[in-house]
């Protein structure tokens, strides 16, 4: 067999070996000591103590002492004598002859060849063949280990990648694992909001596999709205802050594949271009809130009118009465009850009586401006809440149109009914110090309450708190 061929051979079965180097080298030293029959063969391997004797090979007859002093200058060639500096000569030249050091070491005379291993120009181990009863070795023999050698360093530093590689795609498969296992949605898109990556969180929350959903546009799959610090705002809006905050944390409106309405916790962090530092992409990660959410709103609302209720309206007055405090304008607190509502539910029915109050809810919301405030507190009771309306005069059209708005005749379901409605009217703010107030927001309801009962005696269905702001009102009332 020609040494072209054996090296060929040598390979495959280094390339067969199990991978890890001392195995490679063992395979290596007994690969040449197969083909050089008549020479000892060692090999050494370079560890982070220094160097390891791996193996040898003495054919029948040599002197083992002279196969250990082959040994001893293997090791010696990888990792230097102790205590002296690592030999340099195996990083240069393909071999180095150290028939001089096993001479000088006392041995029995022979010659021997040292020829390292090496992977990406560092010395990993090396291989010695040593002719026993003295003499070189053969040029070919020589040249035979030094194409053995150099093979075998490609063959481990094959080995070393596959083996990165390996642990790469482990490392990979672990990271997806566990983010398989976190129960939030991890979603990540590129710059053009194309969606990346979609683990099994966002599956189970959403409704896609991650074969529907990745190449898709995220923004347009999830039909997405923003809110963050209670204001809306465009996805797009967003994405521009994430660009230039690098973060954007807030809560966002969207559906899942069955189109049902999904409000989620969501963090999203840019991923930036390592040349230009513009954004590559986005990681969003979710959770889902819908539920609690859904709570938050039924605590704080009124169920057949989806008002508010008394308990936000507390909340809601308050903050007015602060914003008051700090020069806010005045504040009013209108309570009504309608009037006429008990003889449309006891003739037509409490079904029909929702419907009307249904109806109500939505014309006083209509009538005053989306900054004000409407609230149910039950039965047919409701409060609206006006903030920055400028003096008692600019209060009276507000006060008609609410008025007119109630009165005007409803076509239900299945009646056409009719009711009024008496106004009681507390002020906050309408001093000459506002920065001294100092209101309790159920003593303003409860004040406007006690108008409102007032009112239900006097023509124009309108009273004040202050008995005195009342002929502001009636100043105001249209005639004949």
């Amino acid at each position: 067999m020609s040494r072209l061929r054996v090296v060929a051979d040598v390979c495959v079965r280094l390339l067969d070996a199990p991978p890890d180097d001392g195995h490679l080298l063992e395979r290596l030293v007994s690969a040449v000591g197969a083909e050089l029959t008549g020479c000892c063969v060692a090999g050494a391997l370079a560890g982070p103590g220094g160097a390891v004797p791996v193996v040898r090979a003495v054919p029948g007859g040599a002197d083992p002492a002279a196969a250990g002093a082959l040994l001893d200058a293997v090791v010696t060639a990888v990792d230097g004598e102790p205590g002296s500096e690592p030999r340099g000569d195996l990083s240069t030249g393909p071999y180095a002859d150290v028939s001089d050091e096993l001479d000088s070491a006392g041995r029995p005379p022979g010659g021997a060849l040292v020829v390292p291993v090496l992977v990406r120009g560092a010395v990993i181990g090396a291989i010695g063949v040593l002719v026993p009863g003295g003499g070189p070795v053969p040029p070919a023999d020589a040249a035979f280990v030094e194409a053995v050698a150099v093979a075998a360093g490609g063959v481990i530093e094959r080995s070393h990648a596959f083996a990165a590689t390996l642990e790469l795609l482990e490392d990979a498969r672990r990271q997806g694992d566990l983010l398989d296992a976190i129960s939030d949605a991890i979603v990540s898109c590129d710059a053009d909001g194309v969606i990346v990556s979609w683990n099994s969180g966002a599956e189970r929350l959403y409704g896609y596999s991650s074969g529907d959903a990745v190449g898709c546009d995220l923004l347009a799959l999830l039909a997405t709205a923003c809110v963050a610090d209670g204001v809306e705002r465009s996805a797009a809006q967003m994405l521009r802050d994430v660009t230039t905050a690098g973060r954007w944390e807030g809560e966002l409106r969207e559906r899942r594949s069955d189109a049902a309405p999904l409000t989620v916790l969501s963090s999203v962090s840019a991923l930036h271009a390592a040349d230009d530092g513009g954004p590559a992409g986005y990681v969003f990660v979710n959770r889902d809130v819908t539920e609690q959410r859904r709570q938050e709103h039924e605590a704080a609302h009124d169920v057949l009118t989806g008002l508010p209720n008394r308990r936000r309206l507390v909340g809601r007055i308050r903050d007015a009465v602060e914003r008051v405090r700090r020069g806010g304008g005045p504040m009013a607190v209108l309570f009504l009850d309608l009037d006429g509502f008990k003889p449309v539910n006891d003739r037509h029915g409490h079904a029909v009586g929702d419907e009307l109050l249904i109806r109500i809810a939505g014309r006083l919301t209509g009538t005053v401006r989306s900054t004000d405030f409407v609230a149910r507190l039950g039965g047919d009771e409701f409060v609206v809440v006006l903030e920055q309306f400028g003096g008692v005069e600019r209060l009276m059209p507000v006060l008609r149109r609410i008025l007119h708005a109630v009165e005007e005749p409803m076509e239900l379901s299945t009646a056409t009914v009719a009711v009024s409605t008496s106004i009681g009217v507390a002020l906050a703010g309408d001093t000459d110090a506002p920065a001294e107030l100092v209101v309790d927001p159920e003593d303003l309801v409860k004040a406007a309450d006690e108008a409102m009962y007032r009112a239900k005696r006097r023509p124009g269905h309108v009273a004040f708190a202050d008995p005195e702001l009342d002929p502001h009102w009636s100043a105001t009332e249209p005639t004949g």
